[in-house]
């Protein structure tokens, strides 16, 4: 169907690498820990990789892919995660949104498990994929900052009011979080020379996916990835450019106090103080400001919680200089350029007492992205453009690409210790 592919893609041969992980990603956090990859083990094509990382997160994972059932066109991947420590930034909706995050969200005991289905054809450069991921994240709220509750006293009732509608918003959206299921379905189109390091050729990926769960809304994510492999005549440099294209649709629009008019605020209020009369407290804030506020958390919440998000920008693929999920709103768009050059070559085999397989190459790069987020795809997501520039260095193996990337934008720096290349 397209270029021949480079390197044999079923060698059978059994390879592993244990390592010890140094990791960061923007917004989430720096740690360490050790992981493992074994090529081969569970059938031609497969990976098995095992990780246990501590620190800002603490994570154990498995995650095993392409394992071949019956025959190599037909394969499955799947992934174990149990987590007992963890958080990120939750920051406002749109392309203008403030710099200094919403709140934070701390984690505590959590765990997610997915699995996909796929099926290929053409030495794997035709793949259709199905699969199915449930989280469950248990939010530590003594230590998220959901809202400012510091001096409760001394505030005004307006300063009351204020605190008690960013935490009934903040706390919605945190329950929105809750009991995720999500279904991904896809496409990948692979005209490269390779899986793991393509140097030449193009590559073509449609997924969506869909967000479901006891929280409030449910919506989907349709993401579109069109990559381009440019190099010099012996391929040692290969010049690689990114467009991505997201966009999200609400499929079941908020449910929560479907029988209360919140947007009679007068009425919600009065409602809301008829209820409370009669009620033991024990509080220095009135009956009316707190639902007042209660109110307008709700309304604030409702304005945001029946918008669905596509694909966010900023974290470690996309938009490097920013945190994960900086940017997001109905519709993402993005676009990189990232030229890549190969140092200390090599195909010969090694075999060490924690190591055993093939050493590709020491490999640098250079990089420069832009994106942009907007509630409806028109002039406001192809003008105005967020940017990043950087420069990377990867150690790229037979079955894993270890890559390090420094990245100044408008905000900073961040710097960014990953599996796998960005795009």
């Amino acid at each position: 169907m397209g270029i021949e592919r480079r390197n044999k893609q079923d060698d059978d041969e059994i390879s592993y690498f244990i390592y010890p992980l140094v990791y960061q990603v923007p917004g989430l956090g720096a740690g360490d820990g050790v992981g493992a990859t074994v090529g081969n083990l569970l059938g031609d094509g497969s990976t098995l990789s095992l990780f246990r990382i501590k620190g800002e997160i603490e994570v154990d994972s498995i995650i095993a892919t392409d394992i071949p059932l019956f025959t190599k066109h037909l394969t499955l991947s799947a992934a174990y995660a149990d987590g007992t420590k963890g958080g990120f930034a939750f920051y406002d909706r749109g392309s203008d949104s403030p710099e200094e995050p919403e709140f934070t969200l701390k984690f505590k005991r959590s765990w997610a498990r997915a699995a996909d289905l796929g099926i290929n054809f053409f030495d794997r450069q035709l793949e259709f994929y199905y699969g199915a991921a449930f989280a469950l994240p248990e939010i530590d709220l003594e230590r998220s900052d959901l809202a400012d509750f510091d001096d409760w006293e001394n505030l005004s009732s307006e300063e009351q009011e204020d605190s008690i509608a960013a935490f009934i918003k903040n706390f919605l959206l945190y329950i929105d979080l809750v009991n995720l299921f999500v279904t991904r379905q896809g496409i990948k189109i692979d005209l490269t020379d390779d899986r793991i390091d393509p140097r030449d050729g193009y590559r073509f990926q449609y997924e969506k996916y869909g967000f479901e769960g006891e929280g409030l809304k449910n919506f989907n994510v349709e993401d579109h990835s069109l990559t381009a492999y440019y190099p010099n005549e012996n391929l040692s440099s290969v010049l690689v450019a990114n467009v991505f294209y997201s966009k999200s649709k609400v499929t079941k629009p908020l449910s929560l106090f479907g029988g209360i008019e919140m947007e009679d605020t007068e009425g919600a209020v009065a409602e809301c103080i008829a209820e409370s009369k009669g009620k033991p407290r024990d509080s220095t804030v009135s009956v009316e400001t707190s639902c007042k506020g209660f109110v307008r958390g709700v309304q604030d919440f409702n304005a945001e919680g029946n918008n669905s998000n596509a694909t966010s920008l900023g974290g470690p693929n996309r938009l490097r200089s920013y945190p994960i999920s900086r940017f997001y709103d109905t519709y993402s768009l993005f676009a990189g350029l990232e030229y890549r050059t190969y140092y200390l070559e090599s195909s010969t085999p090694f075999d060490f007492l924690f190591e055993k397989g093939v050493f590709k190459a020491v490999q640098s790069a250079i990089f420069y992205e832009i994106g942009q987020v907007s509630p409806a795809d028109n002039d406001a997501l192809y003008s105005g453009f967020k940017y990043s520039t950087g420069v990377g260095l990867r150690l790229v193996f037979s079955s894993v690409v270890l890559r390090a990337d420094y990245a100044t934008g408008k905000e900073g720096q961040e710097t960014t210790v990953f599996i796998g290349y960005g795009f």
